[in-house]
């Protein structure tokens, strides 16, 4: 193996799979952005623990489920919004008031 090869394989981010390398750098794999996504929202105290859930395609975001406040909703959508890596969110949690 010549030393350009085997330099190249020590570099930061050279080869890196995790996704997809661009131009501008590595992508992270849709179930690398899922679970980031899913870890924020167990550490947000203002959203209920297993009430949302988390789906990612093509690093869009798609969350599910049922909440009491729209605060909760609120705090849910920004929670994953700023992800490295996301390109979008689609919002399908509905507020239903106990």
């Amino acid at each position: 193996m010549s030393s350009a090869r085997v330099a190249k394989r020590r570099l930061p981010g050279a080869g890196w799979e995790a996704g997809k390398e661009s131009g501008t750098g590595a992508r992270l794999s849709d179930a690398q952005i899922a679970a980031e996504a899913t870890r924020r929202l167990a550490w947000d105290a203002a959203v209920p623990e297993h009430c949302v859930k988390v789906r990612v395609s093509r690093g869009r975001i798609t969350l599910h489920g049922e909440l009491q406040r729209p605060q909760q909703k609120t705090a849910a959508l920004e929670d994953v919004a700023r992800l490295f890596g996301v390109t979008g969110v689609l919002d399908h949690m509905v507020v239903k008031a106990k």
